[in-house]
């Protein structure tokens, strides 16, 4: 059942404010354009600048996505897998895919009672694309329309492999679910298998470190 209209825009707002709780907890000030311009949330280094004015500004654009899924690992049949689905505008794809400055953060949050955190108040899983990436992505052919749709539509895949000691993982995938290239994004809190560009995608500490460097 198509979620409603008060449905999306309350997850989206959990997502926006969770990514500007991960920023403050950065260091970093965050704040919500008041025009719609595609860009959700901007951050700025303005702690570290007011302590020392010879520190170079710092400025990163975030837009947020968030989705809600059901999945759960059972017991006696490890691995579980699930496919989930972010609309963006084409114009907000392009505003993205400029540079490594701004970057696509998606929140996934499950339903399921018996997910590893609580489904209603901590995201399952959250990963980033920064615009890089995201340009990659794009002429890989990893953004398709379903008809009857204005916007794009950016599948993502999270996995979870059928051995004991397997990482979650999120990868990007067609419209016919064949993995894009570059739509790996390495695995969740394990050392092994990094994304192509060694970046660690499920976090902000991540991004920051990637756009940093």
């Amino acid at each position: 059942m198509a979620q409603n209209f008060f449905d999306l825009l309350y997850n989206g707002y959990t997502g926006e404010y969770q990514l500007m709780s991960s920023l403050y907890r950065n260091g970093l000030d965050a704040l919500r354009p008041p025009a719609d311009m595609g860009i959700d949330v901007v951050s700025l280094n303005l702690k570290a600048r007011l302590e020392n004015p010879s520190v170079v500004p710092e400025t990163f654009f975030f837009q947020v996505k968030t989705a809600v899924t059901d999945v759960r690992e059972e017991g006696d049949k490890p691995g579980a897998i699930t496919t989930v689905y972010f609309k963006l505008k084409a114009s907000e794809v392009d505003l993205l895919a400029r540079g490594h400055d701004r970057a696509l953060f998606c929140y996934v949050y499950n339903s399921e009672a018996d997910a590893p955190t609580d489904s209603f108040e901590a995201p399952f899983m959250c990963f980033w694309i920064d615009g890089e990436r995201l340009a990659a992505l794009r002429d890989g052919g990893a953004f398709f329309r379903v008809e009857g749709e204005t916007k794009l539509t950016l599948a993502c895949q999270l996995r979870k492999p059928t051995h004991e000691w397997g990482h979650w993982y999120a990868v990007v995938v067609g419209e016919k679910g064949q993995q894009i290239p570059e739509g790996y994004l390495g695995v969740v809190g394990g050392s092994g298998n990094p994304a192509s560009d060694g970046a660690n995608h499920y976090s902000v500490r991540g991004y920051l470190d990637h756009a940093r460097a």
